[in-house]
């Protein structure tokens, strides 16, 4: 059974380490997005710097290469498996073994592994990220405080569903610091007050890690 769950968490792994961002950015514009922006290979870099076709492509194949790894290990080995899965692929996408291990900030990569786990708490955890980007015009605030709302969500719906939560919320909590340490770089500008809006005039900024 251990071995079953290495090799869920190496397939997920290698799944979430297809940088949909870098392949679209270099097939369609022949240039590589973590040398525009934010320096990010996700979906927010490649709206800021491309086309919103584009950026709905990088943010559909962010989405399924979680949800399809974590969805088979699911019909497979269960939850326990699924979870694994659902992380793994969110390391791939934060650090792609293909791409020189910089890839995006995970926020599109965890969403479709909470869709398999937890379907009902992604709608939940869309609608404050959502309305604070909107309101604050700053995606990253929206994603960094939807972070921190993952793993009390997870604890939430565990027991309403009457499932035990510390396994869940051990992995939720993971990912949630995961996520965060890769918005690094935009908490250090938004302690600036340089971070990003969406409707201002975009700035050549240099990739920032």
């Amino acid at each position: 059974m251990v071995l079953k769950y290495i090799l869920v968490a190496v397939v997920a792994y290698l799944f979430g380490s297809i940088s949909s961002g870098v392949l679209v950015s270099r097939c369609f514009f022949h240039e590589d997005v973590r040398s525009k922006g934010s320096g990010s290979s996700g979906t927010t870099n490649m709206l800021r710097n491309y086309s919103k076709g584009a950026a709905a492509l990088t943010f559909l194949l962010d989405f399924l290469k979680a949800a399809l790894p974590t969805g088979l290990a699911f019909l497979w080995l269960g939850r326990p498996a699924a979870e694994i899965a659902a992380a793994a692929a969110l390391v791939g996408h934060i650090f792609p073994v293909f791409f020189g291990f910089r890839g995006g900030k995970g926020m599109v990569t965890a969403g479709g592994g909470i869709l398999v786990l937890y379907p009902s708490l992604l709608p939940c955890l869309i609608l404050p990220w959502l309305t604070i980007s909107l309101l604050t015009r700053i995606v990253s605030v929206g994603s960094l405080i939807t972070a921190v709302l993952y793993p009390i969500g997870t604890a939430v719906w565990c027991h309403l569903h009457e499932l035990p939560m510390l396994r869940p919320v051990l992995f939720a909590t993971g990912s949630a610091l995961l996520i965060i340490w890769a918005h690094r770089g935009n908490i250090k500008r938004l302690l600036n007050g340089t971070e990003n809006r969406f409707g201002s005039k975009k700035k050549e900024t240099p990739p920032t890690p």
